[in-house]
């Protein structure tokens, strides 16, 4: 039987599903193995924090109920923590919703986006289901181009998408560079600044987004649990923007949009200070393991903010990513970043890092 659905919009038809890292359980029933480590999606390997676990399972008895719409509790954890009203904070299922909610609000059809290129692919596939078209400015050096991206600003230019730490490179750029980027941004642009990743960045230059939200140019500061907290799975994040464009956020904003568990969670967690720093401590360890194991095989990386890292590998990348997923070890193959021949490798636990340095080590020198 033929089904004649209505007209489907031209950029929802040509819209390129999102990909995320393959799960540890699908590769362990592919290859009927089990002990498989995954070091892909740049995700907590030390878990929840246990504060959070805490609160959760004390919240489970009140699941019958919807959440706060408001989420009280966790927006007012926030505005402690930032020293802001709870006007300024909106919450979303994780920080992708955020910057669905960006485009709903700032984006009409033939309006334009600004981003580097490679970044994080949500921006393009976000922006295009609003209508609108991101323009892509190249990495230079593996860095933003922050003054390439002033250039191509264009009358029709809403928001501009900042990265910092950057993914998939792990680079990041200075307060003083924020600061003066901010300082020539045109009137009628919304910068975006993306701080996944913040919590990682050991060099105490590196740009904090809520030092910049009274600045003349309008600034969304974006964050995440899903990464230092180890709350990926509840998709719990947040937004730190001025006055009225929180209002207008909230506005296209779903109700209930952010679960009982999420919220009661991110408050417990964003407590957790010394689970916070041992993550931190973990990933900077890590990543000094893996810049060894690079540098004795000869291969050239990326120096990261990020609790991951990018290395070239060559044109054998590919192939090389495909052993280590037989061997039980999933990384990130960089192809959908237009950088073939790199692989982005999250930090482990120090067993899984040291597994993955003996694999590649065994595969390359084989």
């Amino acid at each position: 039987m033929e089904r004649r659905l209505p007209p489907v919009a031209p950029e929802i038809a040509s819209l390129v599903p999102y990909k995320p890292g393959k799960p540890i359980e699908e590769l362990e029933r592919e290859l009927g193995i089990s002990g498989a480590i995954k070091l892909a999606s740049n995700e907590n390997p030390l878990g929840p924090s246990p504060k959070a676990v805490e609160a959760m399972a004390q919240a489970l008895g009140g699941l019958h109920r919807y959440p706060d719409g408001a989420g009280y509790v966790l927006r007012a954890a926030l505005a402690q923590r930032y020293g802001l009203p709870q006007e300024q904070i909106v919450l979303g299922n994780g920080s992708n919703e955020i910057i669905e909610f960006l485009c709903r609000a700032f984006i009409r059809p033939g309006d334009q986006a600004l981003a580097a290129a490679p970044s994080f692919l949500m921006y393009s596939k976000l922006v295009q289901v609003a209508g609108g078209r991101l323009k892509e400015v190249p990495l230079k050096d593996f860095r933003l181009d922050l003054a390439a991206l002033q250039e191509a600003i264009e009358p029709r230019t809403r928001l501009v998408f900042l990265n910092n730490p950057d993914n998939p490179a792990g680079t990041a750029f200075s307060g003083q560079e924020l600061q003066a980027f901010l300082d020539q941004t045109p009137p009628g642009v919304l910068v975006v600044l993306d701080e996944a990743y913040i919590d990682f960045a050991g060099d105490p230059a590196v740009a904090q987004g809520p030092e910049f939200l009274g600045h003349a140019t309008p600034l969304v500061v974006m964050r995440t649990f899903s990464k230092s907290y180890g709350l990926a799975g509840l998709r719990i994040g947040f937004a730190l923007a001025p006055l009225e464009v929180a209002g207008l956020l909230h506005r296209v904003r779903q109700p209930f949009n952010t679960s009982i568990l999420a919220q009661v969670a991110g408050a417990a967690a964003l407590a957790d200070e010394e689970f916070l720093q041992k993550s931190r401590e973990l990933v900077w360890q890590g990543l000094q393991d893996f810049y060894a194991c690079f540098e004795r095989l000869g291969l050239s990386y990326v120096p990261s903010q990020a609790n991951f890292v990018l290395v070239r590998i060559g044109p054998r990348a590919g192939e090389v990513a495909e052993e280590l997923l037989r061997r039980g070890i999933i990384v990130r193959k960089m192809g959908s970043y237009q950088l073939p021949e790199h692989l982005r490798i999250s930090v482990g636990l120090p067993q899984e890092n040291q597994r993955f340095i003996r694999q590649l080590t065994a595969i390359l020198e084989g």
